[in-house]
């Protein structure tokens, strides 16, 4: 049921991590003023041609499969366990993936010898952990009450 609060909870937290995809995650400027973007998948190339500066592929695996969770988990509905559990993995791999994210953007800008400006969709994982726990609460609020309604019968 979509219109339950953990339903709710994990469809904004999908839509978080998805519109990880659409913007920058950070900008480094190297000495001679050169701005580069720090895309979900790397610094692409500068010119058509060109070989693209970084690859970030595990960073966009990871979103992906973040994502994918987060969407499944939703339709789960009726298998309350699994649904914690799933939520469960998909708030440790938030948290792998901001570490990644960091990671991989200081990696570069030390490569780059540059100056990293980082964007507020850093923190979107960081709002998207909050919303899988509030999911949990509530899922763990429904078995509750279903357990208390078997025991009534």
């Amino acid at each position: 049921m979509i219109q339950r609060m953990q339903s709710l909870y994990l469809l904004w937290s999908f839509i978080l991590i998805e519109i990880m995809f659409f913007f920058p995650l950070a900008e480094l400027v190297d000495a001679s003023g050169t701005v580069y973007e720090f895309l979900y998948r790397g610094i692409p190339a500068l010119q058509e041609g060109e070989p693209a500066v970084c690859n970030a592929f595990p960073v966009a695996i990871l979103l992906g499969i973040i994502g994918l969770i987060s969407f499944v988990t939703i339709f789960l509905f009726k298998k309350r366990m699994l649904q914690v559990r799933l939520t469960v993995f998909n708030m440790i791999c938030m948290i792998g993936a901001m570490g990644l994210i960091y990671y991989s953007i200081s990696s570069e800008a030390t490569e780059l010898n540059a100056i990293t400006t980082y964007s507020l969709i850093n923190a979107f994982p960081l709002v998207a952990l909050v919303l899988s726990y509030l999911a949990i609460r509530e899922i763990g609020k429904d078995e509750a009450l279903i357990r208390s309604m078997d025991r009534i019968r």
